[in-house]
């Protein structure tokens, strides 16, 4: 776990093998969240307005629901459509 040291201006230095690691540039946003012993800083990348709706809470719940799903077997894949068609018709 690397160290870091906050500065009398409250600032810090991450480290470089964390910035390539994350793929961090320098300027870019970090989102702090806190708790009672801990700080969290979460890079924050500019999503365009328009996938926007991709990112939320509840898009991603369904995203991670799905591809659960695909792990388990729970999908099937079909050839053609007409193979689907005769499927949802069984």
């Amino acid at each position: 776990m690397a160290r870091v040291k906050l500065s009398a201006r409250r600032q810090i230095t991450i480290p470089a093998e964390t910035m390539e690691r994350l793929g961090l540039k320098p300027g870019e946003e970090l989102e702090l969240m806190e708790s009672e012993q801990a700080i969290v800083l979460v890079p924050r990348k500019h999503i365009p307005k328009d996938q926007a709706w991709f990112w939320t809470d509840a898009w991603q719940q369904k995203m991670r629901a799905a591809e659960a799903d695909v792990k388990t077997g729970r999908v099937r894949a079909f050839e053609n459509v007409e193979d689907l068609i005769k499927d949802l018709n069984a």
